[in-house]
């Protein structure tokens, strides 16, 4: 670059166009011998999983850009402010900016500070919120309920977490799926109470760390909250929870015993991981599924360890995977499915598709027929089954294959999904009283 103390428009422009192309040794070229240890060190964490090579960083919220905005146009306004540049990156659909730091050998530091954007089917003058609090027996958990502008008491729904600590919009990076479901169901005339997880605030012993300590009893202590609230329709009381919580929805139900319906978004029918399938682990470790040597060898490391699981050859207090042995032996001693079964409610399952049939074909199968084992279940009348295609694991639509990286840069659950899970509790609630 040019020396100086400030930095030059046309370096910048180069980076980002580098960048922006894909061009990551070109990029990583321009790079200050500073700048390779501080874009890894500024990588945001929740995204990191293992050592980053500069190289492999530019690729990673270089995927993460293209699963949220599609293909890369051209750089945009670019505007200087001494040794820090802003540069717009215009995308398909989308623009990001960047924050080049330069010194005298170049690029010193690229970030990106991503914000939550409110979806455009959110109506904030159709209802409003109130903090509240759920009480379990023995804590009290925050949690938000939005509540529609209505006559008469509505419909709601509670809605529950996936895997991870969680506060009660489920936020990942600039993501917010339980915000988006709670602020979209609202403005359609459907009460919604989110809370965080006990994980957020607490710690669960090893020895009562299981799918109820961590995720049913609390669900269920939110369902009674709802009901008991002002302009909530008792008898109407919903379920809907998203990937572990979906897992865990059914069961909520049953424990809490008079549920309107189940929502499962994008919830597993099986919940003890088959060692002879781990097609989801091998794509997960190279999006095009070809393993080097290395890979390989912690793929079938971490089969073993799937398999030591799922035969139960495991103690109670022995930690596996990051987790307890109770953890583990509370997922089989589940049946989301026959659960779900033998409900007196309906249950609405949502699935998703967002893989390159091309370029994962075998992951392709395996989520079919995910979606198939849900599709063929016995469930309750009323019940509906959805698959979505090209639309991924947090309801957001956009390009394949996917990459967790898109999440730090936010999006929104698709309207269709909003739409879908609206008409069909509204309907289910409709049939329930027609039939009293």
């Amino acid at each position: 670059m040019s020396s100086g103390e400030t930095a030059d428009e046309d370096d910048a422009h180069e980076f980002a166009v580098a960048f922006g192309r894909g061009q990551f040794t070109t990029a990583v070229g321009l790079l200050s011998e500073d700048g390779h240890e501080q874009l890894v060190a500024s990588y945001p964490d929740q995204f990191q999983d293992g050592e980053l090579e500069p190289t492999a960083a530019l690729e990673a919220y270089w995927r993460g850009l293209y699963n949220q905005y599609g293909e890369f146009v051209d750089v945009g306004a670019i505007t200087v402010d001494d040794a820090d540049v802003m540069v717009e990156l215009c995308f398909v659909d989308g623009v990001e900016r960047a924050t080049l730091e330069f010194d005298e050998d170049g690029v010193a530091d690229l970030e990106f500070d991503p914000a939550y954007e409110v979806p455009d089917y959110v109506d904030h003058g159709a209802f409003s919120e109130r903090n509240v609090m759920v009480d379990t027996e023995d804590s009290e958990l925050a949690g938000v309920l939005a509540v529609p502008d209505s006559d008469c008491p509505v419909p709601g729904v509670v809605l529950v977490h996936g895997h991870g600590i969680h506060d009660p919009n489920g936020t990942v990076g600039a993501t917010k799926i339980l915000r988006d479901l709670a602020w979209g169901l609202a403005s359609n005339g459907i009460a919604t109470l989110r809370y965080e997880k006990r994980l957020n605030s607490a710690d669960v012993p090893d020895d009562e760390y299981t799918l109820d300590t961590v995720v049913t009893d609390d669900a269920v202590a939110a369902m009674s909250t709802l009901a008991d609230a002002d302009d909530i329709a008792a008898d109407s009381v919903f379920v809907a929870g998203h990937s572990q919580g979906g897992l865990c929805a059914p069961r909520i139900a049953s424990r809490y015993g008079d549920a309107a319906g189940v929502v499962v978004l994008d919830g597993t029918a099986d919940p003890v991981v088959d060692p002879d399938n781990l097609t989801w682990l091998r794509y997960s470790l190279d999006v095009d599924g070809v393993l080097d040597d290395e890979q390989e060898a912690e793929f079938e490391a971490m089969r073993e360890t799937f398999r030591r699981i799922a035969d139960c050859e495991f103690e109670p207090d022995e930690t596996i995977r990051g987790f307890p042995g109770v953890w583990h032996q509370s997922h089989h001693d589940y049946d989301p499915v026959g659960t779900a079964s033998d409900l007196a409610a309906p249950t609405f399952v949502l699935k998703t598709d967002r893989t390159d049939p091309e370029r994962q074909p075998e992951l392709a199968e395996m989520v079919r027929d995910h979606y198939e084992t849900w599709q063929s279940a016995d469930l309750p009348p009323g019940s509906r089954t959805e698959y979505y295609e090209g639309i991924g694991h947090y309801f957001q639509p956009g390009p394949a294959p996917v990459t967790q990286t898109r999440l730090f840069f936010g999006g929104n659950v698709a309207d269709a999904i909003i739409e879908d899970i609206t008409e069909w509790v509204l309907e289910t609630q409709s049939r329930a009283t027609e039939s009293e």
